[in-house]
């Protein structure tokens, strides 16, 4: 049982170059973060943002839907996760550029209720 759990680790949410390549110039407002959300993240956060992957219990993902999670997470605690990457995430700092960055923690606060 622990060498699936290694294997998941090895190949968790990592971002696939292309889409993060080609978006690294763009302004926030032009970045596709729904496709950079599907590419890097949904893999252990869900497409709905809810964590119920396989990796994403494996590996306690954040579920993005939790409105007590929303309200006590500020804009730049999510965006220094998305750089540093806490626990098992791995870091996307040197894979993402700061306008994409911008754009997944607008699209991350769309999974919580209306502000």
């Amino acid at each position: 049982m622990l060498i699936p759990g290694m294997l998941v680790l090895g190949f968790g949410c990592q971002s696939k170059p292309p889409l993060a390549v080609q978006q690294a110039g763009y302004p926030k407002d032009k970045v596709d973060a729904r496709a950079l959300f599907a590419e890097s993240c949904a893999k252990c956060h869900g497409a709905d943002g809810r964590a119920k992957t396989f990796r994403g219990r494996l590996l306690q993902a954040q579920n993005f839907t939790d409105p007590n999670w929303q309200a006590a997470s500020t804009d730049q605690e999510l965006s220094t996760a998305i750089k540093t990457g806490p626990k098992a995430m791995p870091a996307f700092e040197k894979k993402l550029s700061q306008s994409e960055i911008e754009a997944l923690v607008a699209y991350v606060r769309a999974f919580g209720p209306a502000r």
